[in-house]
C-alpha cells in the first residue's frame, strides 16, 4: 500500500478481549500510524474494555460490542445487536483485520463493509487456535504461533499494511490526559485474575505484604469483582498499611498505576498495563507461559514456576485435591524473592 493514500485509509481493527489482549494490539497500532499517520482507524472492542482504545491517538472511533449478552435470547439484546450491525455498515473500510483469530471476531469482522477494492485480512489457520475462523477473510497471513503476542501482532500489520517490520522495541504510545498523583513509597498488588490456575494462593500475598512492609513500603491492593475484593479484604485484614483500592475505571487505575513505586501480580491484564504504562513490575506465571503472553516493556521481571507441568495452559488445575487446594507449582515460589526482584528494579 501506497503512503499516499493513507489519507484516504479507513481501518478496521477487531480486537474484542481481554485487558492484556488489547494492550498487546497497541504496539501494532503504533507501528501503523508510524507508516500511515492519516489513517482513519476504528476498533471493535468489548464494553467493558472500550477505553484502552481511547488512550492511543491512532484510533479514531471505538465500537462497542457485548458478544457475552447478546447471546442470551432476549429482546432488548436482539435491538442492541441489530443497532450495533446498523452503526457498523454505516462505514465502509478498506481493510477489516481481525486481530484476535477467533471464531465471533471473525464472524464479527465479516459483517463488517468493504471498500470496492477492500480487503478482510486475518491470521492464516495454521496461526490460530480456532483455524475456522481463517476461511473468513480472502487475506490470511502466515505467522509462527511460537512467538510472544506482540510480536505476532505487529507482523500481523506490517504484512497486512505492507510495510517493513520495525526494528525498534514495542512501543504502546499510551497517553493518558489527567494527572496523576504520585505514590512513590507504594506497591500495588495485583492477586486477580480469570483463570483459577493462575491465582497465587492467598498465603503467599499476605507473606509478600509482609516483606514490602518490612522494607518501608505501603501495599495498595487492586480488585475487579467481589471475589477478589474479598480476596484483597483478607489480604489485607489487620494492617493498616495495606489498603484495598476503591473501585475504579480502567482509566482511573491506570492513572493511579503510573504513580506507584511498583507492582507485583499473577499473569493479568493490570500485570500488562504496568508493562505498558513503563512501571517497574514482576509478574509470576504458572499455568501460562511468560514467553507467548508475558508482560513486555521497560522494567519488567518475569517469574516462571519451575514445575514439571508448567506451563500447563489449563484454567482449572488438575493436581487439586482434597489436601492440595491451590496449584502445586506455586509452592516452588517463595514470597521474599518475589518481592526481592522488584525491590531490586526500584531501588
Amino acid at each position: 500500500m501506497s503512503s499516499q493514500a493513507s489519507n484516504r485509509l479507513q481501518i478496521l481493527v477487531v480486537k474484542l478481549t481481554s485487558m492484556g489482549d488489547a494492550l498487546h494490539l497497541l504496539p501494532a497500532l503504533s507501528d501503523l500510524q508510524q507508516r500511515f499517520p492519516d489513517a482513519e482507524i476504528d476498533w471493535l472492542i468489548e464494553d467493558s474494555f472500550a477505553e484502552i482504545p481511547e488512550w492511543h491517538t491512532s484510533v479514531r472511533r471505538v465500537i462497542p460490542v457485548s458478544t457475552r449478552r447478546w447471546r442470551k435470547l432476549k429482546r432488548q439484546n436482539l435491538g442492541e445487536f441489530r443497532d450495533f450491525v446498523r452503526q457498523l455498515r454505516a462505514q465502509q473500510y478498506h481493510v477489516v483485520i481481525d486481530a484476535q483469530g477467533l471464531m465471533k471476531s471473525s464472524v464479527i469482522a465479516r459483517l463488517a463493509r468493504l471498500a470496492s477494492g477492500g480487503k478482510r485480512v486475518g491470521f492464516s489457520a495454521s496461526s490460530i487456535k480456532e483455524r475456522p475462523a481463517a476461511k473468513l477473510y480472502n487475506t490470511k497471513i502466515e505467522v509462527d504461533r511460537r512467538q510472544h503476542a506482540i510480536d505476532r501482532l505487529r507482523q500481523l500489520f506490517s504484512r497486512a499494511f505492507e510495510y517493513p517490520l520495525p526494528a525498534h522495541d514495542p512501543d504502546y504510545a499510551i497517553t493518558l490526559k489527567a494527572p496523576t498523583a504520585r505514590t512513590p513509597g507504594t506497591i500495588l498488588f495485583v492477586p486477580g485474575t480469570t483463570w483459577a490456575s493462575k491465582h497465587l494462593p492467598d498465603q503467599h500475598w499476605r507473606q509478600l505484604a509482609r516483606e514490602v512492609l518490612a522494607d518501608g513500603y505501603r501495599v495498595e491492593i487492586s480488585w475487579g469483582n467481589e471475589a477478589e475484593r474479598e480476596r484483597a479484604v483478607w489480604i489485607a485484614q489487620g494492617n493498616s498499611d495495606i489498603h484495598v483500592l476503591e473501585k475504579c475505571s480502567l482509566t482511573q487505575l491506570a492513572q493511579k498505576l503510573t504513580g506507584y513505586a511498583g507492582c507485583i501480580a499473577v499473569d493479568t491484564g493490570i500485570g500488562h498495563m504496568a508493562a505498558a504504562l513503563a512501571v517497574p513490575a514482576v509478574s509470576v506465571y504458572g499455568s501460562t507461559d511468560a514467553r507467548l503472553t508475558g508482560a513486555v516493556g521497560k522494567h519488567q521481571t518475569h517469574i516462571q514456576c519451575a514445575y514439571p507441568c508448567s506451563p500447563c495452559f489449563l484454567k482449572e488445575c488438575d493436581k487439586l485435591t482434597e489436601q492440595v487446594t491451590d496449584p502445586p507449582c506455586y509452592q516452588s515460589l517463595k514470597p521474599a524473592d518475589i518481592w526481592q526482584a522488584l525491590y531490586q528494579e526500584i531501588v
